[in-house]
């Protein structure tokens, strides 16, 4: 193969990557980086004691992280170092970081059952993809959550992931999805997790805020500028500040109530309302939610490519 066909095949073979995750029906290769949380989970069993302190539980989690972080990140790189075909390993991996098809069917189901008024049912479909309680949900609290729920996954696990491949290769998307993973797995709004999770939240709120700020500024364009501008800098009301912009640009591009209180563990916790008052989304806005993030994608990709394309061609 000559230097050009090299060079065409380097740049195309990430994109037909992404185009499989989003082609692939049902869960896809996503599900590998359920091993990376069941590991998690497994680890925090041995290492967070409830009897250590406050300070030796963060320690201990920050330990944790790097002992599942450093392995993996420095194996792949040293491996990309070795191997010929590096382009198409990474176009593998990438294939198994991304995350699209698993939240957005899900979605689909909640909403068409939503439609029936059976949202009993969509409450199971939802339970797996949120931390909150959902045993008390009603038919507007489903909608609310699946909308969230849709917002947030597919910001981290596939615009999130999009967004350190295309500017610094596949070890800082391989780093960031562990991350995110392990923020999951750990999250502090779980009691057990309050401190030990609190290093690895750290860092998912740090690598995220770039993604998930340039989807909210997307997401801006939907709609009235001048109205979302302003719900963008509502975002310091959540407790993750680029969670919150995203959340409260989605409430006023849809015109709709997202956010407010909920439950974790049996306890209630206060959190910001964005959008209008007492508009809570129907059918029509949660399917323009999903078509917005569609659109959202296409413009990100666009966004990003020539970053992408530097990246490979001059460094």
């Amino acid at each position: 193969m000559d230097e050009s066909s090299w060079q065409w095949l380097s740049l195309s073979l990430p994109f037909l990557g992404i185009a499989l995750e989003r082609l692939i029906p049902g869960r896809g290769f996503g599900q590998v980086m359920l091993l990376v949380r069941w590991f998690a989970e497994q680890l925090s069993i041995k290492v967070n004691r409830s009897g250590n302190g406050p300070r030796q539980q963060r320690i201990a989690g920050g330990l944790a992280l790097l002992a599942i972080l450093l392995p993996l990140s420095l194996g792949l790189a040293l491996f990309n170092q070795l191997n010929p075909l590096t382009v198409l390993v990474d176009s593998l991996l990438l294939l198994c970081l991304l995350q699209w098809q698993a939240p957005m069917h899900s979605y689909h189901r909640i909403t068409h059952l939503l439609n029936k008024h059976l949202h009993k049912p969509a409450r199971n479909i939802l339970r797996p993809w949120v931390l909150r309680d959902c045993e008390s949900l009603s038919a507007v609290g489903v909608a609310k959550a699946s909308a969230e729920m849709l917002l947030l996954r597919l910001a981290a696990n596939w615009f999130g992931v999009i967004f350190w491949f295309m500017l610094a290769g596949i070890v800082p998307a391989l780093i960031y999805r562990i991350v995110t993973e392990l923020h999951f797995a750990w999250n502090p709004k779980l009691v057990q997790f309050r401190q030990f999770g609190h290093t690895a939240s750290r860092f998912y709120q740090l690598f995220s805020y770039l993604p998930f700020q340039l989807l909210a500024l997307i997401i801006c364009c939907y709609g009235k500028l001048s109205r979302n501008r302003a719900a963008l800098s509502e975002g310091f009301r959540w407790p993750y500040i680029g969670s919150g912009k995203l959340i409260s640009v989605s409430a006023s591009s849809l015109q709709s109530e997202l956010g407010g209180p909920r439950h974790y563990q049996q306890q209630k916790v206060e959190q910001a309302r964005f959008g209008p008052s007492q508009q809570y989304p129907e059918a029509a806005e949660l399917d323009r939610l999903a078509l917005k993030l569609n659109m959202s994608a296409l413009l990100y990709l666009l966004i990003l490519s020539p970053i992408y394309l530097a990246r490979v061609i001059y460094l």
